[in-house]
């Protein structure tokens, strides 16, 4: 009886400290991104970047940041090589969309081409 409720106990813990260590790279990632809020980095707000997508406007003719263009042409160059993860990751890094609206992106550009 003894031992069960050591094992119930340990396994408790393991669970628990799981869940903190998730909940801290949550904070961290939060801390983040106010500490760029704050820098008055750019960020693409979810309109921002639904207006760039607009049926009358294709990513490959959206050129409003510097440099829009050649990231563009750059991406699909790597989609056309079937590397549409790594475009996705690029587009990511240098502009700092989530997950979803990078891939919305690549797969818009990938259309559109």
């Amino acid at each position: 009886m003894n031992t069960i409720i050591w094992i119930i106990s340990l396994l408790l813990i393991f669970v628990l400290l799981v869940r903190v260590s998730s909940l801290q790279r949550q904070v961290n990632e939060m801390k983040r991104d106010m500490e760029r809020l704050e820098n008055g980095s750019t960020v693409n707000t979810r309109s921002e970047f639904n207006s760039t997508l607009s049926p009358k406007e294709t990513p490959l003719s959206h050129t409003s940041q510097p440099g829009q263009a050649d990231l563009d042409q750059e991406l699909l160059a790597i989609v056309q090589k079937g590397n549409k993860i790594v475009a996705i990751k690029r587009l990511r890094e240098a502009r700092g969309l989530s997950l979803k609206e990078a891939k919305d992106y690549v797969d818009a550009l990938a259309r559109n081409s």
